[in-house]
């Protein structure tokens, strides 16, 4: 299980999300986070080319988009947290 960090930008984007969806969003959120720490060489991430210095991922579930990278082994940075707005 790796360590875990967030972005300013990602706890801002947190608090919209946790005050404007369902439990039920706010649990797959949490175990995608989960999964993410637990292994973030997951089958269903996808290279971001945000910045190829630093490699980022971004993870599907259900309809959250979480947008990652592993600064160093064993850490995880959470960088975005992307949902539909409605």
């Amino acid at each position: 299980m790796a360590d875990y960090l967030f972005t300013r930008q990602f706890l801002d984007e947190l608090s919209v999300f946790e005050k404007s969806v369902s439990a039920r969003d706010l649990e797959t959120l949490e175990q995608a986070q989960a999964a993410i720490v637990q292994n973030p060489n997951l089958p269903r991430r996808m290279p971001s080319f945000y910045d190829p210095a630093s490699p980022s991922y971004l993870y599907p579930s259900a309809n959250i988009l979480i947008h990652y990278r592993v600064p160093e082994s064993g850490v995880v940075e959470f960088l975005n947290l992307f949902w539909p707005r409605v």
